[in-house]
């Protein structure tokens, strides 16, 4: 197996969350709508790799019961994270921020991104040890969804009257775990001898870890820039994502 290829795999989707500020400096305040829209979009995409490959596939390795617990691990390995992060005002803000609480919302959501970009690597380097193409199957769709995330941050620290480097910079960072979390999901697969069992409890731990990241971070996110009437607007985005995931999955055969 070439190593490096995962990991280069997970360098370019965590690159996304940087794309996805860089359009917001090239094209402007982004519509809510769009941003709602986009993440919505996202949690579609996000939810198909995680129940049609990740964890069918897992279901095809190993038993049905070995399957729901390594994703019910996985899932809860997600919580116990999110735990560490203080959802606490933060006490910092750079000169000429007009909106602390814009500028907040921005920086929250980038250490989420971090704290989701690190396991969202170990998901593309398991399932590229399954299949290669399921690797990139899965780096794509994680792709698809950094770039709204990176929108998603960078537009409430410009409106904050955030420097807009600094705002970019912060998307960027956010992705740059990702590789990291590549290499320790090999690291620990090879530690743990590798066989067929280790990568389907390893597909399944992943899909958990896919499925709590778009129940807590896209979707909530999403209703951030959508209130309650516009809420439409985020369903059809997430029915459209899974519908192109589905048609993606079609092209890339795996």
């Amino acid at each position: 197996m070439n190593y490096l290829l995962p990991i280069i795999l997970s360098f370019i989707a965590g690159s996304a969350t940087g794309i996805g500020g860089l359009l917001v400096l090239i094209l402007g305040d982004v519509n809510d709508r769009v941003v709602g829209f986009f993440m919505g979009f996202a949690g579609g995409v996000m939810l198909i790799v995680s129940f049609l490959h990740l964890y069918n596939e897992a279901l095809n390795i190993i038993s049905t019961l070995s399957t729901v617990i390594a994703f019910a691990v996985g899932t809860f390995v997600m919580m116990a994270m999110d735990l560490t992060l203080p959802h606490i005002e933060l006490g910092f803000w750079e000169e000429g921020v007009i909106d602390k609480d814009l500028f907040n919302r921005g920086v929250i959501i980038a250490l989420g991104m971090s704290l989701h970009n690190l396991p969202e690597g170990i998901v593309i380097s398991t399932g590229y040890t399954h299949v290669p193409e399921l690797g990139v199957l899965v780096a794509i769709m994680i792709c698809l969804h950094n770039i709204p995330e990176g929108i998603a941050t960078v537009t409430p620290l410009l409106r904050a009257g955030a420097n807009k480097w600094r705002a970019l910079g912060l998307a960027v960072l956010s992705g740059i775990v990702e590789p990291i979390g590549a290499i320790i999901g090999i690291v620990v697969i090879q530690a743990l001898g590798g066989g067929n069992t280790i990568i389907g409890w390893g597909l399944a731990f992943a899909a958990g870890v896919m499925t709590y990241v778009t129940i807590d971070e896209l979707i909530p996110v999403a209703h951030q820039y959508c209130n309650l009437p516009q809420k439409h607007v985020i369903s059809t985005g997430l029915l459209l994502g899974m519908l192109f995931a589905q048609i993606l999955s079609l092209i890339i055969v795996v």
